[in-house]
């Protein structure tokens, strides 16, 4: 899959050109193909599925300039990463809603569900015509729809915190300015597609289709959006959901190696969910070109030039791992190695996607472009979460333990040597109570999923909505002496153009 789905021309979201009409243009044939005579085979529906996972693409890449690159978003506002650079996500002052990079989040957002929303509305019109050969991929195709979207749904709730939730294709211009979404709609959205995708995915797909999500990536991702709307609503129901979810998953297990999962060549592995799938372009990736470009594929490599300082004229846009993210770690932990470079004093001491290398051909490696998939969604992830579930609804505490332990377990193995690390030790399975285990769980989950996903920001971000810490008098450990956390700051500003043009879309509080 790698190496086909980044070079299809998306036909969902051509833009249509226009000439002047005379004579001897009117009655021309398009050049191309048009809305009306594509969505009519298999092969074109999967080229429209595939053209919805390239638009993940845009949240990885380096998109040419400093402090253009989105990675920030999710990464810097924790306690795990700091910078000195101005990214107004990490010490908060200054935000607004002219944000560039926050903006194109959004935008890119809202195309990627804008195509989710067109194929799903394909499928119902021509599936029955569309898929004559393999009517299996009917299913497969609408499930993967519904995941993407989802997986939008659930990113946009944890950067604004209401968005418009968009359940459609927008066509009629009356449709085109829907309102705030209020409360959790946006993820009681996603758990229910979830819900559907579960029923429609392919337990697994061939080697060719690899990286593809699965029953099982719905299952996962299901379960982790129940575990956060329970934990900001909580609601009992949305922890035993989840625990169902996590049980009902099949083959899948941690890898016997925690670096397998950041190496180039393990990926798609029996612990990845949900990856994106870096690729070296057939020639060079070019860093600086948009990839939805019609005539030119740009970077279509992930950037991981934030860690490495890549390229050079990036200057203090660095990415370091904080003091207390460091220190969190026993010193005999073996992950240890496989996320940082200890060596005193070094500003890029995270090595976790870019300790075996993997840059893609200059000028694309030059500028941080690597071949190595982001981990979107792991089992280990999922593990953490099953984990809290069981404390949050009263279960057995000595089973979330045992999960604890399983993950500290595959970390003292996770050796080069062969001699596994007397740390980190396994906890204690009795004399403890509901708020030492979730203690223990949110270490874990620090440690174990350091520098990925934002996983520590969005843990941060809903346990100070459920009153569980106070970020107010949190200690971020920035390198940024200006930083200023307020309560409104867990959600960041709209794009102001956006609350400008839609009269039914008001800019969230304190911007």
């Amino acid at each position: 899959m790698k190496n086909i789905y980044y070079i299809i021309s998306f036909i969902i979201c051509a833009g249509f050109i226009f000439t002047s009409c005379d004579d001897s243009t009117i009655e021309l044939d398009p050049i191309g193909d048009t809305e009306a005579g594509f969505f009519q085979t298999e092969d074109q529906m999967t080229q429209a599925v595939l053209g919805v996972y390239q638009k993940v693409t845009f949240f990885y890449t380096f998109r040419g300039g400093q402090n253009n690159f989105l990675q920030g978003i999710w990464q810097l506002p924790s306690d795990d990463l700091t910078t000195e650079a101005n990214h107004a996500y990490e010490f908060f002052s200054g935000l607004n809603g002219n944000n560039g990079q926050l903006n194109n989040f959004y935008r890119f957002s809202y195309q990627l569900i804008s195509r989710a929303n067109t194929l799903l509305e394909k499928i119902e019109e021509n599936g029955t015509i569309a898929y004559e050969n393999q009517p299996e991929l009917r299913d497969y195709h609408r499930g993967e729809a519904l995941f993407l979207r989802s997986w939008m749904y659930f990113r946009l709730w944890n950067t604004y915190g209401t968005a418009p939730l968009v359940k459609e294709r927008i066509v009629a211009l009356e449709n085109a300015f829907p309102p705030n979404s209020q409360g959790t709609e946006l993820l009681d959205q996603a758990i229910n597609d979830l819900e559907e995708a579960a029923q429609l995915l392919p337990e697994i797909w061939d080697d060719a289709n690899s990286g593809r999500v699965t029953r099982n990536s719905a299952l996962g991702f299901r379960g982790k959006i129940l575990v956060f709307r329970g934990t900001v609503a909580g609601d009992n129901t949305d922890f035993i959901s989840a625990i169902q979810d996590f049980d009902a998953m099949n083959g899948v297990s941690l890898t016997a190696n925690y670096g397998d999962n950041f190496n180039a060549a393990m990926e798609n592995n029996e612990e990845s969910l949900f990856e994106f799938q870096a690729n070296n372009q057939s020639s060079m990736n070019n860093a600086f070109l948009d990839n939805d470009s019609f005539a030119v594929v740009g970077d279509i490599g992930a950037y991981y030039g934030q860690f490495a300082r890549r390229p050079t004229w990036i200057g203090n846009a660095v990415y370091s791992a904080t003091p207390s993210l460091i220190n969190e770690f026993d010193k005999e932990d073996p992950r240890i190695n496989y996320i940082f470079d200890m060596e005193p004093g070094l500003v890029t001491n995270v090595v976790k996607y870019i300790k075996d290398g993997n840059w893609t051909d200059a000028p694309g490696g030059a500028n941080g472009s690597s071949r190595n998939n982001p981990r979107i969604l792991r089992y280990a992830d999922v593990l953490l979460l099953k984990a809290e579930a069981i404390v949050r609804s009263g279960g057995n505490l000595s089973d979330a333990i045992t999960i604890i332990n399983q993950i500290r377990e595959r970390a003292r193995m996770s050796v080069e040597n062969g001699i596994p690390s007397p740390e980190p030790a396994d906890y204690s399975l009795s004399g403890m109570d509901d708020n030492t285990v979730l203690d223990w769980i949110f270490k874990e989950r620090r440690m174990e999923l350091a520098c990925e996903e934002g996983h520590r920001w969005y843990d941060l971000r809903r346990r100070h909505m459920a009153g569980e810490i106070d970020l107010l008098t949190w200690d971020f450990d920035s390198k940024r002496i200006d930083l200023e956390f307020e309560d409104y700051h867990v959600n960041f500003p709209l794009p102001e153009i956006e609350v400008i043009e839609n009269e039914n879309m008001n800019q969230n509080a304190g911007y």
